[in-house]
C-alpha cells in the first residue's frame, strides 16, 4: 500500500488536489499524515535551492489556515503541532 500512500500525498480534503481530485474519506490517513508533514518539510527545507525556508511559527501558521480552509485534515494539524512532531534538531534553535 506504500505507492498509493505516497500517490495520494497531494491530495486535499476539499478535493483540490491531485492526482486523482479525491476528497475527504476518500483519502487514506496514512496520505493525510504525509501530506502535512510533506507541506511542512517543503515550507520549512533549508535547502530548497528554488526559495528560503519559512521559520517554524510560519510553517506552522499555514497548515493551521490551511485546516480552516478544509484542506488538511485539522486533527492531524492539531496532533502534529501539539506532539511537536515536525520537531528535528536544525529546527530546535529556531523554536527558542
Amino acid at each position: 500500500n506504500i505507492p498509493k500512500y505516497a500517490a495520494g500525498h497531494h491530495e486535499y480534503l476539499d478535493g483540490s488536489g491531485y492526482p486523482l481530485g479525491l476528497k475527504g474519506e476518500e483519502i487514506s490517513l496514512q496520505s493525510r499524515i504525509m501530506c502535512i508533514a510533506d507541506i511542512f518539510d517543503a515550507l520549512s527545507a533549508a535547502d530548497r535551492p528554488y526559495k528560503e525556508a519559512v521559520p517554524v511559527h510560519r510553517a506552522l501558521e499555514i497548515l493551521q489556515a490551511e485546516a480552516r480552509a478544509g484542506k488538511l485534515d485539522p486533527d492531524i494539524v492539531d496532533l502534529f503541532i501539539k506532539k511537536k512532531l515536525y520537531a528535528r534538531p536544525s529546527l530546535a534553535e529556531e523554536e527558542d
